[in-house]
């Protein structure tokens, strides 16, 4: 049996398990009929991506699958971010016809912006109540840092691949914010969003646990069948395999677990009965410990965090987490695989710490190629002498670090717009916390508390990894997201001022 047809079973298996669990807690989220057909789309994406043994037959079926369903999606951000999460973001050039050599690289993310996103984008745009763009501070920074990625992306002198790059930009990266800032409208909106993504996380979660616990690269086999480039070797860290699953990186893994978990920090005040509550907790921290990475786990104890820091008591919470976290470490001690795992902790383990070396040295060499392009970065900084002390192994060198290869490629201007984005949604979300607590709207406070922790841990996260795969679209979507959340909470304040006033 060839080994993309036994990974689909083992996936099958897994995933038809993890649906059946999740089904009760679900649907008191969402309605019935919807968990049905986005578990329909789920499969069908599985399938395509291992049965069509040509990336054009699996684009074929998706756009006809997107176009039958899009235009049904009242909530269509929640089944977007679930669906994000169902195939690798491996990649294939559109010919050029004979025209050009090719007309750009089309992978899944972007089968989902142009089949699914754009047209929902282009609804929302036509709508006669939707909110003008350009109506906050986060819209202009958001399109402050595209543009300015747009211009300097003709820098490279050749203009048809800088046109493609620059187009690219705007359909990986304004779509899912434009999108998800613009279609969430209620509260029922946030449910839907928040429960795609947190499917996505415990169905990603439970492959990656498979792949550590097998050492084997689901899917893997499947990419390599439909003709694409696979995701490299094997790592290890420790006696473990680094999960790469359907993102590519253990890294990703574990980023795209932790958002999820900070969109359950809210879903699972919905959810009646505590062992419904208690087994997706379960899933998502499967996940966090199966990726192997520091930067997610440390980001996760930030989630937490932050989220007990901005409840009502914020002592008493922190020390039940603190109890929670002891009783944890006890139990993973008491076996040689959970002591593996501790051996691999920041500031406890004692493994690979060359890595932690490395990104030291990371950032002292790239401080110096800054200093030479300040104001913009250059294009060429990779090919920086001092860089070349960086390069693996591998014969990369990779820019571990989402706000060193901001600064790089577009200077501090860029990094300004770029971390902006990030402090204009914290800002936006405290804001709306404000009135959710002057008004006693305990749903939308709680929704607040879980996207202020999300924002603060991506933004803790991307330290250590660079912009690969679904990092820039998550966080351009939790951007979208938080903004969703403001303007929201800002028509909730105007009903209750009206309200009063009568």
């Amino acid at each position: 049996m060839p080994e993309h047809i036994r990974a689909l079973i083992v996936v099958l298996v897994l995933s038809t398990t993890v649906w059946w669990i999740v089904r009760p807690a679900i649907v008191q989220i969402i309605p019935a009929a919807t968990f049905a057909r986005w578990r329909v789309l789920w499969y069908v994406t599985t399938l395509a991506w291992f049965l069509a043994h040509s990336f054009w037959i699996y684009v074929c079926v998706m756009v006809i699958a997107l176009m039958v369903v899009g235009r049904r999606e009242v909530h269509a951000f929640g089944l977007y971010l679930l669906l994000l999460l169902a195939a690798p973001p491996a990649a294939a050039p559109i010919p050029g016809m004979g025209v050009i050599d090719h007309l750009f690289i089309l992978d899944h993310y972007r089968l989902l912006a142009l089949a699914f996103l754009l047209p929902c984008a282009w609804r929302l745009a036509m709508e006669s109540s939707a909110r003008p763009y350009s109506k906050t501070l986060v819209d202009w920074l958001v399109v402050g840092y595209l543009v300015l990625n747009t211009v300097l992306s003709y820098r490279e002198g050749n203009f048809t691949s800088d046109t493609r790059a620059a187009f690219l930009l705007w359909i990986d990266f304004f779509l899912p914010y434009y999108v998800a800032s613009r279609s969430i409208k209620d509260a029922e909106g946030f449910r839907h969003a928040l429960a795609g993504l947190a499917l996505g996380g415990v169905l990603l979660s439970v492959l990656a646990a498979i792949e550590v616990l097998r050492s084997w690269k689901l899917y893997e086999a499947a990419t390599a069948a439909l003709g694409l480039h696979t995701f490299g070797a094997y790592k290890t860290r420790g006696i473990f395999i680094r999960p790469a699953v359907t993102v590519m990186d253990s890294i990703v893994v574990g980023y795209v677990v932790v958002v999820a978990a900070g969109g359950y920090l809210y879903l699972q005040s919905l959810i009646e009965g505590r062992a419904k509550r208690w087994l997706g907790w379960l899933g998502l921290t499967v996940g966090v410990l199966a990726c192997l990475s520091r930067g997610p786990w440390v980001g996760a104890m930030l989630l937490l965090f932050v989220f007990l820091l901005t409840s009502a008591n914020p002592v008493k919470r922190m020390l039940q987490g603190a109890v929670v976290g002891a009783c944890l470490l006890l139990a993973l001690s008491a076996t040689d695989f959970g002591q593996q795992l501790i051996n691999l902790l920041p500031f406890i383990g004692s493994q690979e710490q060359d890595n932690v070396e490395y990104r030291a040295d990371l950032l002292n060499v790239s401080l110096i190629v800054i200093e030479r392009n300040p104001l913009f970065g250059a294009s060429d900084f990779m090919s920086a002498p001092e860089l070349e002390v960086m390069r693996q192994g591998e014969g990369i060198i990779d820019i571990v670090n989402s706000y060193l290869g901001v600064t790089l490629h577009a200077g501090l201007v860029g990094l300004s717009l770029f971390v902006g984005m990030f402090l204009g949604a914290l800002l936006k979300l405290r804001r709306g916390m404000r009135w959710a607590r002057q008004f006693k709207d305990t749903d939308g406070l709680l929704l607040g508390r879980a996207l202020l922790a999300s924002v603060i841990s991506v933004m803790f996260i991307i330290f250590t990894v660079s912009g690969i795969t679904a990092v820039p679209t998550i966080y351009f979507s939790l951007v979208g997201i938080s903004c969703a959340y403001f303007a929201v909470q800002k028509s909730k304040t105007r009903v209750h001022q009206m309200r009063e006033r009568r």
